[in-house]
């Protein structure tokens, strides 16, 4: 993780693995610079509105109609990359990945035979070196992604300069741009990336203008990009969310938007929001198997102590075929146990799967597999109170920790107590005592655990709030100060957000 390509993993796998926000999805306006061998046709909107939902083969069918119909229109080529981008991307089945890579260059291959005079010529083949790069990352192949992401970004700009009005070219330039001043400068030097996070916004801003967005086939895609911006590098949580319901974005009848959703409603404390929504997404034979959702329904169930969330938790695993995921799920599933049946046998039993099944690839496979080797129960206490709190049970989560105070406060132990005791009340808005809790912790945790760093960064994100910005700039930096294993990689990228957004206040 600390190699020159960490500059990649921050800009697509922090995207696109952590938040799952697909990053790489047109967000081309009707009408206007349709020229002949890139043309948005009407039968090909129509493919794209069928893969865009996951109708991955009846949008793979209308594709071989077109390229019989319309065989001159290379614009076919850069939709159908979004088949093998999202089949890839949400299956990770590695024998398909090895199939499916030799059509990179076919497609760019097609659309540099096309109208080098459209804007669209530069613009779809930087989409799908970006769409690839991302599939990369999930495989492993870093030196290739990283390669990848700069062809990317240059053609990106270029385009940006040959065809000024052309706002399309915000759409992934408006990620990177936020994502710059994180990257560190040493490698933005070599990649020769500028940016920054209002400047990110911005772009992203003007495309999901309203008068824009809603007359746009693409609005999801857009507003998707732009909750993403605001929620991670804004801090804007609140705002990110209501985006989806502003918009009227329609999760009954694509699955893409109920991740997104439903991702966005429990990470804002709205865990039976995003359990109705993931219960009314659409199923069926005609869409791609997509068993994450079924995943993150057992989780959401079991921030709320439900009987029978472990039943979803076990269908993921027992049909998904990727590496990202697995140890946490057992490690879920280890948890269910523990809190719901009380069963310390059945606890030890699944953290042994996890220690053994998956990869440590991405934070939460990484803590689940700490956990799974360090051999020690968790306290049913802190543990019930942690799982309320992601759920956004706030009231019963701080009762639970007042009523047991005394086990903690005059113990000894590595800060975890008064870690959710912060969380908690910080999300209470109670922001006085919050900051205490929080100092206690950075004090008295483990230094190989997450809680000092972590809530390091929430008392930088307070004090930013409350522009008190020197004190929010010293938290930012004590968070990048502190390196535990598990999270350290996603907790730096927000503090490194922070920074950038305080620096010059």
């Amino acid at each position: 993780m600390k190699s020159s390509f960490r500059a990649v993993l921050i800009l697509q796998m922090y995207i696109a693995i952590k938040f799952g926000i697909i990053i790489s999805l047109v967000s081309l306006s009707i009408g206007g610079y349709t020229q002949s061998g890139l043309k948005f046709s009407a039968p090909l909107q129509e493919a794209y509105r069928d893969i865009i939902s996951l109708k991955i083969k009846s949008g793979q069918n209308k594709l071989n109609i077109i390229k019989l119909n319309d065989p001159q229109n290379a614009m076919t080529y850069y939709i159908e990359n979004y088949a093998d981008f999202f089949t890839l991307f949400i299956q990770e089945e590695e024998a398909k990945y090895n199939s499916l890579l030799k059509n990179k260059d076919i497609r760019i291959n097609k659309i540099k035979a096309s109208d080098p005079g459209s804007p669209y010529f530069l613009f779809c083949q930087a989409e799908i070196i970006l769409q690839w790069a991302t599939i990369k990352l999930k495989f492993g192949d870093k030196i290739s992604a990283a390669t990848d992401v700069y062809e990317a970004y240059r053609l990106l700009e270029k385009n940006k300069q040959k065809f000024p009005d052309f706002t399309e070219n915000n759409k992934s330039l408006s990620i990177i741009h936020a994502l710059a001043e994180s990257v560190p400068a040493w490698v933005r030097k070599i990649m020769n990336i500028k940016g920054s996070v209002d400047l990110g916004t911005s772009e992203i801003r003007l495309l999901a203008n309203k008068s824009f967005a809603e007359k746009s086939i693409f609005k999801e895609e857009i507003i998707a990009i732009y909750s993403y911006i605001l929620f991670y590098s804004n801090n804007k949580r609140e705002e990110a969310y209501r985006l989806f319901e502003n918009y009227h974005l329609d999760h009954k009848t694509n699955p893409l938007i109920a991740f997104l959703k439903a991702t966005m409603a429990q990470k804002t404390g709205r865990n039976e929001t995003a359990i109705k929504i993931l219960e009314e997404r659409p199923k069926g034979d005609e869409f791609l198997s997509f068993y994450y959702l079924d995943y993150m329904y057992g989780k959401f169930k079991l921030h709320r102590l439900d009987k029978n969330a472990d039943q979803y938790i076990i269908t993921f695993l027992t049909n998904f075929k990727g590496k990202h995921y697995i140890k946490e799920a057992w490690q879920k599933l280890a948890w269910y146990h523990l809190i719901v049946n009380h069963d310390v046998t059945k606890y030890k039993q699944y953290m042994k799967s996890c220690a053994t099944k998956g990869q440590s690839l991405i934070d939460e496979d990484i803590q689940a597999n700490k956990e799974a080797k360090s051999n020690q129960i968790p306290n049913e206490v802190l543990l019930r109170a942690r799982l309320l709190f992601d759920g956004g049970y706030y009231a019963k989560c701080q009762n639970l920790l007042i009523l047991n105070s005394e086990k903690f406060t005059k113990a000894i132990h590595d800060g975890e107590y008064y870690y959710r005791l912060a969380r908690v009340t910080d999300a209470l808005k109670n922001y006085t005592d919050a900051l205490d809790y929080y100092d206690l912790t950075i004090i008295k945790s483990d230094p190989g655990k997450y809680y000092g760093c972590s809530a390091a960064l929430q008392s930088g994100l307070i004090y930013e709030q409350q522009n008190k910005y020197i004190k929010a700039r010293f938290y930012f930096e004590k968070c990048l100060s502190l390196d535990p294993a598990g999270y350290s990689s996603s907790l730096h990228q927000k503090a490194k957000s922070g920074l950038d957004r305080v620096r010059n206040k």
